[in-house]
């Protein structure tokens, strides 16, 4: 059979697996019959437009609020139920509520209104007012809506404190010709947190720190130099380390334009020694590392870069660096996104791995949800004197997922280190060490696959049972909603039927082989969020992250655990955000 008639096949495959109906798992919404992928879209989008329009009336008080949301025969005799806060936890002046559905206030549209007007009432002022469609679970031929919308709120109490609330509704949603107004509304979770606010205090200019992460102006508007215009933001990144030996750690700030290099004075202040130490003229540096790779004592340095060979350098042990990237073996890499320090050979030096994403002005990821055309990673193993070589294929370490984070951690305890990566657009890896830097990949047969859009992972014993487990940031999107069996099924099917077809039939194939019959859910695993994975000590990953509430909204970037509060116990930090159009809710 010719290849193309190969992909076509394919295709068809997996458009006939998409109707088994012994596939549990994620969220699939209901669609009655005449119900068509256009008319669910529709509704989505319908539906994300009138909770914008109560949110922003909501957020300005607007006693009216109510009437953009409510529909006229809202209620229909099922009781609208009152929130009541159950307080769970209070620790270091920071008070959480967890909610529940308290005595009914009516069964009618008046009921509801005193619900939100009585909610809104909880905040002085509000900095962020978010409702957004979490999931359409239900459409009906009449095009009745049933769905789940989540909320975010941030503001101030009257006494000034902070409160933050999130948690999520279901509503049945009315279709009328220019709106969708609730039918019926009920609690499914909420969450208050109320606290001072002062517990982190910004300090860093008064500090010396005085930087701002820029990105590259190369690849800003109007330049088109890009394929992949996301990209042109991938800058920024901080690393801490001892560099000049005195005992306290200094600071290495990336940027798109020049890194910077600051100095601690030991009091907690830092001055820019950039040029002193020899590190002007970088740019667009997308990854640093720290460490002793010629087992002097001192912390030497690797840079990543994006376009423009990465740097080796020396550290003369006061915090002064020299360039030895020629005399080190080291290939002329590009297209960085990650790195990390590891003895992966067991040979007692420190080895280099070397995490890359793709040529953002020749491609863009194949799949929105599923791509494997990325630049090969990198393994280098060290001698110990500032020199490698080059072991990148033979390892079984070259993947060409699309990789922001690296992990290195012994998670099995046979006394070698393995790694994790997280992908971007698609599955995540876990190399299981054989001992000798060569590796297996075991994601998929140890639960740690993940399948999302993988920004960082890192290893840490959350849960004090002596082992490490897993966690790793992504997105839980707003438009996972869209991303259903429903037009994904579609969205293959027309790749197929396009001249992209031969170069994607290995990603489809990939994507079988790794989702099996649950290939369509690749939409809900990739925009789904976070996952806190608990070793179970076999070998294997529990997905423990809705249970943990360790799955926020958001889009999370570098993230890690921490003991914030020094109780024992490692908590999580993660960096959440990123960059939006006019429309600033909709992410």
């Amino acid at each position: 059979m010719k290849r193309g008639r190969v992909a076509l096949a394919f295709a068809l495959s997996l458009l006939a697996a998409a109707a088994s109906p012994d596939r549990a798992g994620a969220d699939r919404p209901v669609l009655e019959d005449g119900v068509s992928a256009s008319d669910y879209n529709a509704a989505g989008i319908a539906i994300n437009k009138a909770l914008k329009s109560f949110g922003t009336a909501f957020a300005s008080g607007d006693p009216a609020a109510a009437e953009l949301l409510l529909d006229a025969e809202f209620g229909a005799g099922r009781p609208v139920p009152s929130i009541v806060q159950r307080e769970a936890d209070e620790r270091h002046g920071v008070r959480i509520w967890r909610w529940e559905a308290g005595p009914s206030l009516g069964t009618d549209r008046e009921a509801a209104q005193k619900l939100l007007v009585d909610w809104r009432a909880r905040f002085a002022s509000l900095e962020m007012t978010l409702f957004k469609l979490h999931f359409l679970d239900r459409l009906e031929a009449d095009g009745t809506a049933t769905a789940r919308f989540r909320f975010e709120l941030l503001g101030r109490t009257t006494e000034g404190e902070v409160r933050s609330e999130r948690g999520m509704f279901r509503g049945r949603f009315a279709r009328h010709e220019k709106s969708r107004e609730l039918l019926t509304i009920e609690l499914i979770e909420g969450e208050t947190v109320v606290g001072p606010g002062d517990h982190f205090v910004e300090t860093a200019r008064a500090r010396g720190i005085d930087f701002v992460d820029h990105a590259d102006g190369r690849f800003l508007p109007p330049s088109q130099v890009l394929r992949d215009q996301a990209i042109r933001h991938a800058v920024g990144g901080v690393n801490a380390a001892d560099v000049d030996g005195d005992g306290d750690d200094d600071l290495f700030l990336l940027s798109g334009e020049e890194p910077r290099l600051f100095i601690n004075d030991g009091t907690g202040r830092f001055e820019d020694h950039t040029e002193a130490a020899g590190l002007t003229g970088l740019r667009h540096a997308t990854a640093a590392i720290f460490g002793d790779l010629d087992e002097d004592g001192d912390r030497d340095l690797y840079v990543g870069f994006f376009y423009g060979r990465n740097r080796l350098f020396r550290n003369d042990g006061a915090g002064r660096f020299s360039d030895v990237t020629d005399e080190s073996g080291l290939p002329p890499d590009d297209m960085t996104s990650a790195l990390a320090l590891a003895d992966l050979d067991g040979d007692g030096h420190l080895d280099l791995y070397v995490g890359r994403f793709l040529d953002a002005k020749t491609r863009i990821p194949d799949m929105i949800h599923y791509s494997r055309n990325g630049a090969p990673n990198r393994l280098y193993l060290g001698n110990g004197d500032l020199t490698f070589r080059d072991v990148s294929e033979a390892s079984g370490a070259d993947d060409v997922g699309l990789t922001l984070g690296i992990a290195i951690a012994d998670y099995d305890g046979d006394g070698d280190q393995d790694v994790y990566l997280a992908n971007d657009f698609g599955r995540n890896l876990l190399l299981r060490n054989r001992g000798d830097a060569t590796f297996d990949d075991v994601a998929k047969e140890s639960g740690a696959m993940a399948v999302s859009a993988g920004m960082a992972a890192s290893f840490g014993d959350y849960d004090g049972d002596g082992l490490l487990d897993l966690y790793v940031s992504s997105i839980r999107s707003n438009q996972r909603w869209f991303s259903q069996g429903v037009n994904i099924r579609f969205y293959i099917l027309n790749i197929v039927q396009s001249a992209r077809r031969p170069r994607l039939q290995e990603v489809f194939l990939d994507l079988r082989k790794h989702l099996g019959d649950r290939w369509e859910d690749v939409g809900n695993f990739m925009l789904g969020g976070n996952w806190l994975l608990r070793n179970r000590g076999d070998g294997t990953f529990e997905d423990v992250s809705d249970a943990a509430n360790a799955r926020p909204q958001g889009w999370y970037w570098s993230s890690g655990f921490i003991d914030v509060d020094n109780d024992g116990w490692l908590d999580l930090l993660a960096a959440n955000g990123w960059i939006t159009n006019p429309l600033t809710a909709d992410l």
